[in-house]
């Protein structure tokens, strides 16, 4: 257990009877749940260290910032427009309803941060809804 306190999360070994018999729990070994540093949670049984192995191996996720989660939603408004292949499928789709719900809602996202963002960012929420946009209105045109 000291292992997993070195920045690894917590702990939480849940000892509650749910009606199981004490022997069905011993065959099966104690449950465990991992809950990293993040949040997430993790079922980990006791009597298997291959898991532990496994999180070892785990790589962590990338930082956010707000330019990156806007150009993640503009990523998902391209794959809508029918500019981005979907990742699962490496289909082209277009989805005009969605791609206008997601560019709507970096507009909002623009409209809600007003002042509080740098001038970088600002600058370039301006220029991915710009783009956006005028590819939302010649795909439109192409449509009809």
């Amino acid at each position: 257990m000291s292992e997993e306190k070195k920045g690894k999360g917590f702990v939480f070994v849940d000892k509650r009877k749910t009606g199981k018999s004490e022997n069905a729990e011993q065959k099966a070994g104690t449950e465990q749940t991992m809950v990293g540093t993040a949040g997430e949670e993790r079922k980990q049984s006791a009597s298997d260290p291959s898991a532990k192995a496994k999180e070892d191996t785990a790589q962590p996720l990338p930082g956010i910032d707000f330019s990156s989660f806007v150009l993640s939603l503009s990523s998902s408004a391209m794959m809508h427009l029918g500019l981005l292949a979907n990742p699962m499928t490496q289909q082209t789709e277009k989805n005009l309803p969605l791609a206008k719900q997601t560019i709507d809602i970096i507009a909002m996202l623009q409209k809600k941060t007003t002042g509080n963002l740098t001038d970088e960012e600002s600058k370039f929420l301006e220029a991915i809804l710009y783009d956006l946009r005028m590819n939302f209105v010649e795909i439109s045109k192409q449509k009809k």
